[in-house]
């Protein structure tokens, strides 16, 4: 354990670092949804105000560029140096290291997070729903579980650092602008929307976060949802897990 705590804090100190990482974290969040908050404001029937509506949008934004960027690229980036092999002689487990990559992710996301709800509170008075608390941290762990499974699938394929920032900028640019985390999905038109939600599920998640955190619902009243997003997840991950390998790969 002490030693999966000191790789986790080696490597925060190394993200602290990298200042185009912590600008899409901390900084490139607030500004869109304080642009689009404004430019929308009052300009569709939503049942709410923009700055709410789009609050629970623009979390997955960072939940997208921890998991799988940060994530995905400290995991290929490992296997490509072969650190996995390295650790593992010093007495940590391959699967240890990549969790204790995970949680250094997650820490980043949840200081993101903060941040961005901080602004969010001050600048334009959103509304928290801290009364459905519970629901709404089981939609964001929702929103994790296909985020890593994604990038873990991904990463299994991919054997260099920079092929796999090329092709995974590529997949979240997709998931920003038709996932429904830069303009809400009823904006599009009706046959985009049905084709983001086939080819892009990241998009039930922000369904399962909008409708925790706006109408306070529970988790489970997004079954389609849930199904939809867990069941990519255990392929993805089976997927994953038969090609993954721990060791450098030639592509």
């Amino acid at each position: 354990m002490y030693k999966l705590l000191t790789l986790s804090q080696y490597q925060f100190k190394i993200q602290m670092r990298d200042l185009l990482n912590l600008f899409f974290i901390f900084v490139f969040p607030p500004v869109v949804y304080l642009f689009f908050s404004r430019i929308l404001d009052g300009s569709f029937e939503i049942g709410t105000s923009a700055v709410d509506f789009l609050l629970p949008m623009y979390i997955p934004l960072i939940v997208g560029n921890t998991v799988l960027i940060n994530f995905g690229t400290m995991l290929v980036n490992h296997k490509e140096r072969n650190y996995f092999i390295k650790y593992k002689l010093m007495g940590l487990e391959p699967l240890k290291i990549a969790i204790g990559l995970f949680a250094t992710v997650l820490m980043f996301q949840f200081l993101g997070i903060l941040v961005l709800l901080s602004i969010a509170v001050f600048t334009s008075g959103a509304n928290l729903p801290l009364s459905n608390i519970e629901n709404v941290m089981m939609a964001l762990l929702l929103m994790n579980i296909f985020q890593f499974s994604l990038t873990f699938l991904l990463s299994s394929f991919i054997g260099r650092t920079r092929q796999y920032q090329a092709i995974v900028m590529m997949v979240y640019y997709f998931q920003m602008f038709l996932g429904g985390m830069t303009l809400p999905p009823e904006f599009f038109p009706k046959g985009l929307r049905l084709f983001t939600e086939i080819f892009n599920p990241v998009i039930h998640g922000v369904y399962v976060l909008r409708g925790t955190w706006i109408d306070g619902k529970s988790i489970l009243d997004f079954p389609k949802e849930i199904v939809i997003l867990l069941g990519f997840s255990a392929v993805a991950i089976a997927i994953g897990s038969r090609f993954f390998k721990w060791e450098p790969k030639q592509i």
